[in-house]
């Protein structure tokens, strides 16, 4: 009986375990699917080059920056080259590099940027309502200099032109607003 009982139990056991092993045998060997890249269509009209002026009311011209955009050969990034020539108040040529995509599970676009002179930043965006796209800084810390900041509005006035508005508030209380327009070369 002792044996008869013993017999059971590992057959009992052996039928458990052999549709275990196989099944996660199955879930191993299956890859996980490949999400498709973001739809960049409302991106589109960025791509080559643009010359902006921009323009902070605390300084007394505006710069001049060129900014190249392309897509990336995968298809998940849109690039974007900065280079500012040294200007009087900040004498150092500036490189930034900014990789744009869409984060479909949170439903919003996200800009990666990082440069010269350890300069980095982060956006999200929830994308284009008409003309109109804002961006929003998470990681902003107020600083000794500047204590707070507004999200920065870009506009698309036409396929070959665009602006950008946004506000700081330096420590003194004073608000510097900036505004930044950008005409496409090619």
């Amino acid at each position: 009986m002792f044996l008869s009982r013993a017999l059971f139990s590992l057959c009992a056991c052996a039928m458990l375990v052999a549709p275990c092993a196989g099944f996660a045998q199955t879930i191993e060997a299956t890859p996980i699917p490949m999400a498709p890249p973001p739809n960049f269509s409302s991106m589109g009209f960025l791509v080559g080059t643009w010359s902006c002026s921009s323009k902070s009311s605390r300084r007394p011209a505006a710069y001049i920056s060129t900014s190249t955009y392309t897509a990336s050969a995968d298809g998940w990034w849109l690039n974007e080259i900065t280079v500012t020539n040294p200007i009087p108040w900040y004498p150092y040529k500036v490189t930034t590099f900014d990789k744009i995509t869409y984060d479909a599970s949170t439903m919003r676009w996200i800009d990666v940027m990082y440069g010269d002179y350890g300069s980095y930043g982060f956006s999200t965006s929830r994308g284009w309502v008409g003309d109109t796209m804002v961006w929003h800084d998470p990681t902003f810390a107020a600083t000794s200099d500047v204590t707070s900041q507004t999200d920065v509005t870009v506009t698309m006035r036409s396929a070959t032109r665009m602006t950008s508005t946004s506000s700081f508030t330096e420590s003194s209380g004073r608000t510097v607003s900036v505004l930044t327009i950008c005409t496409k070369n090619d």
